[in-house]
């Protein structure tokens, strides 16, 4: 198993603007993380600060918002964190679930799957 990454597009609020990146696919982060610089230059605004255990076991408080956002070709709104500029940029379970994909370790791609009511 390796890394999986993707390009997915961040948009504005309204989607009405949206911007390329690369993300590494995070099955162990809640939300994607974005550059809090780039969601600022989007309009995306903060809604509330929680606390986020980090993969060292320490936990720290993160801002987050929601913004529109583009994956595999399905346009739908998502919550964000607002990483800093030295952070990795970070596609979260939230919005895999959300596009109804989930990882493909072995192809190091993302697939489609059914949505679950269990």
């Amino acid at each position: 198993m390796g890394t999986v990454m993707v390009t997915i597009e961040v948009g504005d609020p309204q989607g009405s603007e949206f911007r390329e990146v690369e993300l590494t696919v995070d099955t162990g982060s809640t939300f994607t993380a974005l550059p809090a610089r780039m969601l600022r230059e989007l309009g995306v605004k903060v809604d509330e600060t929680v606390p986020s255990d980090l993969a060292d076991g320490t936990t720290t408080p993160v801002d987050i918002g929601w913004t529109m956002v583009k994956v595999e070709g399905k346009t739908f709104p998502t919550n964000v964190i607002f990483a800093g500029e030295n952070e990795p940029g970070l596609l979260g379970v939230v919005t895999l679930e959300q596009a109804l994909l989930a990882v493909d370790p072995i192809h190091g791609r993302l697939v489609p799957v059914n949505a679950r009511r269990y």
